[in-house]
């Protein structure tokens, strides 16, 4: 395979096809390898082969191993060339820094157009915030709006006790004093 195509698809895709068929095949020679070994201990284990057979037969796992991947390496062929199909990334794909340089953008044009981005991103996030903001208010208005028309109400007794004297002259004093408050508590 061309070391420049291996190059591009690793630094741009952080994969190659080629790494992913040697591991495959790495794979499999130690897959092969595994069973093997292991149906040879089930074997001697389940037969009760003396150790000194035990340690020949042990002997021939590798060999064999070696042999068997051998045996495959057509089947493996096939499959890798499955995988080179599969994965390979075309030619013609266009990475973003590719449309790029297609259409003639300077270096400065797309960094005017990151800031601009950034500011547009800074600006919905203060105005977002600022939304909030406002939706929190609304809520407590909403939450004053009963509050606002009892104090509605006590001042409208207020009044009606200053008009019929139901307060004693020592006491009027202070009614007025707390009338004015409520009033200028409604009007801020």
């Amino acid at each position: 395979m061309d070391p420049e195509k291996v190059e591009y698809e690793l630094q741009h895709f952080q994969m190659c096809t080629e790494d992913i068929i040697a591991e495959h095949s790495v794979l499999m020679k130690e897959f092969i390898k595994r069973s093997l070994i292991d149906f040879t201990e089930e074997f001697i284990a389940k037969h009760r082969i003396p150790a000194d057979r035990a340690i020949e037969l042990r002997a021939q796992c590798h060999p064999t191993a070696s042999k068997m991947f051998d045996d495959c390496s057509e089947k493996l062929e096939d499959l890798s060339q499955l995988y080179r199909q599969t994965f390979t990334i075309p030619d013609n794909i266009l990475l973003p820094q590719d449309l790029q340089q297609r259409k003639g953008y300077k270096v400065e044009e797309v960094k005017a157009l990151e800031t601009k981005v950034a500011e547009l991103d800074k600006q919905f996030r203060q105005d977002g915030v600022f939304l909030a903001r406002l939706e929190d208010e609304l809520k407590m208005y909403e939450l004053l709006g009963p509050c606002i028309e009892e104090e509605k109400r006590l001042l409208e007794l207020v009044d009606k006790c200053r008009e019929e004297d139901v307060v004693p002259p020592e006491d009027l004093s202070l009614v007025q004093e707390l009338a004015s408050v409520m009033e200028s508590v409604l009007h801020t």
